[in-house]
């Protein structure tokens, strides 16, 4: 799994080198290590804190439920800063008005194939 499956697809057509992994494990070779940068897993743009459900997200316990099922053993959680730019000043009001939770970071989870 490789995002969509795009990337190493187009390398393919392009007769590129690329490496890509699947969650699989027995299509993983031992040892192997995973970066797993969580992007987009819950919708932090029209619900009051108070009012979400992880129901109705993916939560970072999922991703690690779902990795250590598949063969991973995850060895690090680290916190990543972005910019707080990426929220512009209209986008902090409404979220403020409305008591949003949002957020300015994102988690990557390091893993080694077991």
């Amino acid at each position: 799994m490789s995002g969509g499956g795009v990337v190493p697809d187009v390398c393919l057509l392009f007769e590129r080198k690329c490496q890509a992994f699947d969650l699989a494990h027995e299509n993983t070779r031992p040892g192997a290590i995973l970066a797993f940068l969580n992007a987009d897993w819950r919708d932090f743009e029209s619900i009051p804190a108070k009012k979400e459900s992880p129901d109705h997200a993916i939560t970072l316990f999922d991703f690690h439920r779902l990795l250590s099922e598949t063969g991973w053993q995850l060895t690090h959680r680290i916190e990543c800063p972005l910019s707080s730019e990426r929220l512009s000043g209209t986008l902090v009001q409404r979220m403020q008005d409305k008591r949003i939770l949002g957020t300015v970071s994102r988690t990557l989870l390091i893993a080694k194939h077991i």
